[in-house]
């Protein structure tokens, strides 16, 4: 039955290496099973007076002891470090596996789902092989030598005390056979709870801000019940083979005495046989007496197994790809961050040529190239619709547009997360397609800070270090400077060692976020994607991830979804997106000069939330675009 499992066949693919391990589980059960069966026959002789002396079976007893003890702790350790050894290699491919799968399938599936497979699953085949693997062999050997010698001493006996047995088989293998599909169903349930209690512990700042305890709590008994249902559903099932295996244990004892004792008064049998009945006939009936239990734990790792095999048989993303390298100099030039005066000269002259150069930009030199593409999450609901549009290297574009309308869709794709179809259009980075990149290497040239930013339960030096792992400490420290972080990490108590908790609890929205670009600014990739980056912070917290952002921005190509004006502003082309297609494109104020999408976003949107500098000021020309756009002047 082990063998016939496929799901037990892969998983003994992870134990193979350990087989010294497995063969010294083996070799200690079957010397267990000897000494029991020795210490039976010792008996048997004591009985009948034909054992040599009463000290050699003190001697035989006390030995048997000594050996058997330590067999006992060899056949235990050696199946927990095998065990644990091959479910240590299987997670490890497991969290393999979640960092080869492709975005879109994580982002569909609960984490509390993935991490139940992690842990949960796991852990029952662990406690399967611990409990049970060195039974498989133990238990079939001690059966087939106990059932040989007590044939020999009177085959009548054991075929009248057995009679039963082949009947207790039948009925258990019939009541177990629902097990495996209970278990797979309250496992699926628990990873579901699993699921809902760790976004309600993750988002606890929102549940109480808008009173949602009372509904997540009701949501969650009422999959608690289901999941009770379940496990009562299983332990029903498991209590239901329980007095089988009782009536399968006491039957036979039973028989033995009363058909024994005839069996002696016909001078068939004598008491030592009789004392050797009763000693062996327990390991004939453990085995047949386990075997349900065997066979539903059996049927449960199974389910089990196939939970974490399921995982591991879903498709990768995309391996392949012969680009690995930009080829040309638009790669890392060096770790560098200029002051703030040798910013705005440099923006000064990157806009100038812009305006010179034109707003498309030469197209060999495009960083960023979209063409005719058309991509959607699911058939018949299309997205992005015949999107064309390119960045030339060093440009910094803008993406605007309404909620849904396919902006971080679009960042989606130049990362790789998604592909667009064979049919569906071009999408273009560093003049190489898509799909021809190696997608590893792709987003070593790219950095991005998203919306929310993602700290990771790590020191913060390590949490911006994870930007470039090979840097020192004082090109972190530099990276944080240029993000404008290090004046409020070194008043931390820790400083740079101060150990975050889980999504970088303690730290304010601005601060997180800073963090996050310090660590785009340490990668220092030739691209960058800013994904909202200041569209959840206060005017204070902006103005301050601003200026980082200016840093990050510097001397790269940058596509910035914006929703705040002084962001847009710094962009020498803005996108305007509608409904998953392109209906504007220019400057600032080439847009506002027009009665478009762009002109109704603006008076809609970013006149409500006015860039502030650091000292909480309305900025002058911002003032005065507002009383213009107000009058219709522009």
């Amino acid at each position: 039955m082990f063998r016939s499992n496929s799901a037990f066949r892969r998983l003994a693919r992870y134990v193979r290496p350990y087989n010294l391990w497995v063969f010294i589980t083996v070799i200690a059960s079957l010397c267990l099973a000897a000494i029991d069966i020795i210490l039976g026959k010792a008996i048997e002789q004591m009985v009948e007076g034909t054992f040599s002396s009463t000290q050699n079976m003190i001697y035989l007893v006390v030995g048997m002891t000594l050996i058997g003890m330590p067999c006992k702790f060899v056949m235990r350790y050696a199946s927990a470090r095998f065990s644990v050894s091959a479910l240590r290699d299987l997670r490890g491919d497991l969290v393999h596996k979640f960092c080869d799968l492709p975005v879109s399938r994580v982002e569909r599936k609960f984490t509390g789902d993935l991490v139940s497979r992690l842990t949960n699953n796991t852990a029952k085949l662990q406690n399967f092989f611990i409990e049970h693997f060195a039974n498989l062999f133990y238990l079939p050997l001690v059966f087939t030598a106990s059932l040989t010698l007590l044939l020999m001493t009177s085959w009548k006996l054991i075929l009248a005390s057995l009679a039963l047995m082949p009947l207790g088989m039948i009925v258990t293998t019939l009541m177990s056979r629902r097990i495996e599909k209970y278990s797979e169903q309250l496992q699926e349930k628990m990873a579901h709870l699993n699921a809902v209690g760790q976004d309600a512990i993750g988002g606890i700042p929102i549940v109480k801000a808008f009173n949602m305890q009372a509904v997540l709590l009701k949501k969650y008994m009422v999959m608690m019940e289901e999941v009770v249902r379940r496990g009562l559903g299983l332990e029903k099932r498991y209590a239901s083979i329980t007095p089988v295996g009782v009536m399968m244990l006491a039957t036979p004892i039973i028989l033995v005495i009363a058909y024994g004792g005839y069996l002696i008064q016909q001078g068939e049998l004598n008491a030592g046989g009789i004392v050797l009945f009763l000693y062996l006939i327990s390991f004939i009936l453990q085995p047949v007496s386990m075997l349900p239990t065997i066979i539903s734990q059996m049927k449960e790792a199974g389910g089990a197994a196939k939970h974490l095999f399921e995982v591991l048989d879903w498709p990768d993303e995309r391996q392949g790809g012969d680009i690995t390298s930009l080829g040309d100099d638009r790669g890392d030039k060096g770790l560098r961050f200029e002051d703030d005066a040798e910013r705005k000269a440099n923006q000064a002259s990157q806009a100038s040529k812009s305006e010179i150069d034109g707003a498309e930009g030469d197209d060999d030199a495009a960083v960023v190239r979209l063409e005719h593409l058309t991509f959607g999450y699911d058939e018949g609901n299309t997205v992005l619709k015949d999107i064309s549009f390119q960045v030339g290297q060093g440009e910094t574009v803008a993406i605007v547009g309404g909620s849904g309308g396919g902006k971080s869709t679009i960042f989606k794709l130049l990362c790789g997360f998604n592909e667009p179809g064979e049919h569906a259009g071009t999408v273009q980075l560093f003049g190489k397609s898509l799909t021809d990149w190696n997608l590893t290497s792709l987003r070593s040239h790219i950095s991005m800070v998203s919306q929310e930013p993602s700290l990771f339960p790590a020191t913060i030096a390590e949490n911006i270090g994870y930007g470039r792992l090979e840097a020192t400490r004082e090109e972190i420290v530099e990276a944080a400077k240029a993000a404008h972080a290090h004046d409020f990490i070194v008043q931390l108590p820790e400083g740079y060692e101060t150990l975050l908790s889980e999504r970088g609890g303690g730290l304010s929205g601005g601060q997180k976020q800073r963090i996050s670009i310090a660590r785009a600014l340490l990668k220092n990739a030739p691209l960058l994607l800013l994904d909202e980056p200041t569209s959840a912070l206060d005017s204070q917290s902006e103005a301050q991830v601003q200026i980082a952002m200016s840093a990050a921005m510097h001397n790269r190509t940058v596509l910035v979804i914006a929703h705040r004006l002084s962001t847009v502003r710094q962009a020498n082309r803005i996108i305007v997106l509608d409904q998953g297609s392109i209906v504007e494109s220019g400057t600032h104020e080439e847009l506002l000069g027009r009665d478009g999408e762009y002109r109704k976003l603006y008076l809609q949107n970013f006149e409500e939330e006015p860039h502030t500098m650091e000292n909480g000021n309305l900025m002058p020309e911002e003032r005065s675009e507002k009383r213009d756009l107000q009058a219709g002047v522009l």
